[in-house]
């Protein structure tokens, strides 16, 4: 089959196109045809240093596709269904990847069957720091960083979808994009003391954070009351200093279950995934350098399947 290939550590240049084995699905795996993949930060981290396994291997976390084969009953799944997941944060630049069953589920009917390969990481990312981190009901208000980012627009469109209100913070030119997605206030966390106006604009700060993104947490943290929780995937080390607040590092769990639970928002129009760019997978190089260069509105795409990219103009 053909992959993207990452050589070595290094720099997006490392990445080439090659052939690899189709992947053979061991007990409870799920083989499927890949039409998407999504690109995200964690491409680059692993392909710059982070990667422990051998090399060559092939990037790529999340995925859309379609199932091949007979998966048996206990799958649950049909030749030829569109599904996505997250498998693990390799193996999904290729035209095949296998799996497990419960890191897949059926695309929602309201969601691209393409376009939902750029779901899954930061789908259930965003909804498992809500949920479960900080516990965003109804009558909430949470403050969400960075929220016109790959998880910062999911998150802020799911924390209206569980009934809290939304402040957020993003660059200047991304203003009006948020507050489409459902946010009361936005502020622009490149401006000194964006903190403060988010005190202003809730009463003295707020008690729950989602924090998309390392720079914003020291601001995240003064814009938070005393005992607040600021939930964040970013790594521990960064948190500023101080007990004020009380800080919850989580990673997104694969879970079928999670993007089950996402379906019917996608299905009624509450949640919407934003594609800032479409890349053929030849292209796997340009696509991961504007990832790594940030300030993305919502996804970066890697499409596949050959007749889709040819139908997309790509």
């Amino acid at each position: 089959m053909k992959a993207i290939l990452v050589s070595g550590p290094g720099g997006p240049e490392v990445l080439t196109t090659g052939e690899a084995e189709i992947p053979q699905p061991g007990p409870g795996d799920v083989l499927v045809r890949v039409l998407a993949a999504g690109v995200g930060p964690w491409d680059g981290y692993l392909r710059s240093g982070g990667w422990t396994g051998e090399y060559p291997y092939i990037p790529g976390g999340e995925f859309a596709g379609v199932v091949v084969g007979d998966t048996g009953d206990s799958a649950a799944f049909e030749d030829g269904e569109p599904v996505y997941g997250y498998p693990g944060l390799n193996g999904c630049y290729a035209e095949y990847v296998t799996c497990p069953a419960e890191q897949l589920a059926p695309v929602p009917e309201g969601l691209d069957r393409v376009d939902a390969a750029a779901v899954p990481v930061n789908g259930m990312t965003a909804l498992q720091g809500l949920t479960e981190d900080l516990d965003v009901g109804a009558g909430d208000t949470v403050l969400i960083t960075a929220a016109a980012g790959g998880l910062g627009h999911l998150a802020v469109q799911i924390a209206r979808a569980l009934g809290a209100n939304v402040v957020a913070t993003a660059s200047a030119q991304h203003h009006e994009f948020v507050h489409t997605l459902g946010a009361e206030e936005v502020v622009d966390h490149s401006q000194p003391g964006w903190s403060d106006q988010v005190r202003a604009l809730t009463g003295g700060g707020v008690s729950k954070v989602l924090a998309c993104a390392g720079p914003t947490l020291a601001g995240a943290a003064q814009a938070a009351r005393d005992g607040a929780v600021i939930a964040t995937p970013v790594p521990a080390e960064t948190f500023p200093d101080g007990d004020r607040v009380r800080w919850q590092r989580y990673n997104g769990r694969p879970s079928g279950s999670s993007l089950i639970r996402l379906a019917p928002w996608f299905d009624d129009g509450s949640l919407e995934i934003h594609i800032a760019r479409r890349f053929f997978w030849r292209d796997a190089t340009a696509a991961q350098r504007e990832v790594d260069q940030g300030h993305v509105r919502g996804k970066v795409l890697l499409v596949v399947d050959e007749d889709v990219a040819a139908r997309s103009g790509l």
